[in-house]
């Protein structure tokens, strides 16, 4: 699952730096790798709406730091105590290698990059880092950004498992999404039963939802539904609340074309 060699923190001796002394789990946008070590481009976030409105910013060139776009970078820190409770590391690798595996298959099932992680060197044993480079389409728009991260949360449930595609993960999160509460999923339970009727169109649909035009398009600052903070994560475009009109009735023809099996796959160039 882990590939080249493990990568230094470059905040490695400065805990107070790039945001881990997060309880528990947070994530951001990450730089490229140089000389095996690898830094956060700003800062860590435990909520998905903070990293959506950093990287709007920088996307946007409002920010002093710049946004890399020719790929996807992240980098996830998982926090177990101080005492290293080998229960808890237990089951952070368990969280990190069912997020890889879910991740990979929704790269499948859309036709991308494999996404390739490695490991990252913190310097201390309690905190576990891995840092994820995926397709640079995962970052298209907020919306796809947002169900990235989502599905990494959602794989703190270790019942996210034991499936050999996509069908058989839908299978999977659509039992537990729609269960009684002491059966629910143990993360995200509201947005994960809300959007995943969606995931396949959004990823098969990505040319027709998401090709048409640039980036900075589909994080343009007037189609925030009034938000300050900048966030417009994945809940709005299945909930119908977007201001993107046009990408959400795109996203309920693809649907029904994938229910009625008359969908065909849309090659264009990327805007």
């Amino acid at each position: 699952m882990f590939y080249d060699k493990e990568l230094e923190y470059e905040h490695k001796n400065n805990y107070t730096s790039g945001g881990t002394d997060y309880f528990g789990f947070s994530f951001g946008s990450a730089k490229e790798p140089v000389d095996n070590r690898v830094g956060l481009v700003n800062s860590t976030h435990t909520c998905r709406e903070g990293l959506m409105s950093n990287m709007r910013t920088r996307i946007l060139g409002k920010s002093s730091h710049s946004q890399p776009t020719d790929k996807t970078r992240m980098l996830f820190f998982w926090k177990a105590s101080r005492s290293q409770n080998a229960a808890d590391l237990k089951l952070i690798d368990g969280w990190v290698k069912r997020s890889v595996v879910v991740i990979q298959t929704f790269d499948r099932l859309a036709g991308w990059p494999i996404t390739r992680v490695q490991k990252v060197n913190c310097g201390q044993d309690y905190i576990k880092a891995f840092y994820f480079r995926s397709s640079r389409r995962w970052m298209k728009s907020s919306y796809l950004i947002s169900l990235y991260v989502l599905l990494v949360r959602m794989c703190k449930d270790e019942r996210i498992s034991d499936f050999k595609n996509f069908n058989g993960l839908i299978g999977i999160v659509g039992k537990y999404a729609n269960a009684d509460i002491k059966d629910r999923l143990k993360m995200d339970q509201t947005y994960v039963k809300s959007s995943y009727p969606y995931w396949e169109a959004i990823m098969k649909g990505y040319p027709r939802l998401f090709r048409k035009r640039k980036m900075e398009y589909y994080w343009d600052t007037q189609r925030l539904n009034g938000n300050e903070g900048g966030y417009e994560g994945i809940q709005y475009l299945v909930g119908g609340d977007t201001k993107y009109k046009e990408v959400r009735a795109e996203l309920l023809t693809i649907k029904k074309e994938l229910d009625a099996k008359t969908f065909k796959p849309t090659k264009k160039k990327e805007a």
